[in-house]
């Protein structure tokens, strides 16, 4: 049996993913794009019925392996031969990726238009898959999703009652209300902060609220005078993978500034 040999790919180029930013590749909801496309750029053996396969493989948030045949031989047309070679892959694909694991992309051809001989593997195109985060906390069935009382507030003032928070209490502190370390941020990426609120009765003082993310506010102090759900949305740009978000409350008193919260979200843009 012959000694194995190494085969000099300096030649020949590697394919490169449009939609990545780097070696990343953010997962996009099927209906914000086509799909991820791969190019190969024009090699230089490159001929028309050139035979051309292209595989991917990654790994699935289950832990099992995915495996797609992008291109099984597929002959090069005049169009790729001129102006280089791509394929599409839906996003539905891919969906099922598992967060920082990798999709690697391998392209090879064959030496001639029959397929007969060895074909010729190109560099691979190895992505880091990340995920966007879309962080939804709706305390159905006594989840707080790792929300925690704020450290401003008694015991008894925030609690959690049919998946609803409630604070309702006599002489409530103003202060931190919720805090929740969230972790696995895009540092330059954009989020959107928001919760659902609204006041349990007319007596006075009026619920005020604000969200923070880190050490900068998202949203203005906002009072909440309607016994209506009503939504306190803000947006802010990550400048660490970890941060601490704060819901926080201005409004103190013997009575008054009763009020329920739902549905926290925090979700990048």
């Amino acid at each position: 049996m012959p000694a194995p040999y190494p085969v000099s790919l300096h030649c020949v180029p590697t394919p490169v993913a449009e939609q990545a930013v780097g070696d990343v590749l953010t997962l996009n909801r099927p209906e914000e794009s086509t799909g991820v496309k791969v190019e190969v750029s024009r090699w230089p053996f490159m001929t028309e019925n050139q035979l051309a396969t292209l595989h991917a493989c990654g790994q699935n948030t289950d832990g099992t392996a995915l495996m797609l045949c992008v291109a099984d031989a597929e002959p090069v047309t005049r169009k790729e031969y001129e102006e280089g070679w791509h394929r599409t892959i839906e996003w539905s694909y891919l969906q099922d990726l598992k967060h920082n694991s990798h999709l690697v992309f391998v392209f090879q051809v064959a030496l001639n238009s029959v397929g007969c001989d060895c074909p010729l593997l190109f560099p691979p195109l190895s992505l880091q898959i990340r995920e966007p985060i879309d962080d939804m906390t709706t305390f159905e069935n006594g989840d707080w999703n790792n929300w925690e009382v704020g450290s401003d507030m008694r015991l008894g003032d925030v609690i959690l009652r049919n998946g609803i928070l409630i604070s309702d209490t006599a002489s409530k502190p103003a202060g931190e209300l919720l805090v929740k370390k969230l972790t696995g941020l895009a540092v330059g990426h954009r989020y959107d902060f928001s919760l659902s609120v609204r006041r349990r009765n007319s007596i006075a003082p009026v619920p005020i609220l604000s969200l923070e993310a880190g050490s900068n506010s998202v949203t203005e102090q906002t009072p909440f005078a309607l016994t209506s759900w009503q939504i306190l949305s803000g947006t802010f740009v990550a400048t660490e993978q970890d941060t601490t978000l704060r819901v926080k409350s201005y409004a103190s008193g013997n009575d008054g500034n009763d009020f329920e919260i739902d549905n926290i979200r925090v979700r990048e843009l």
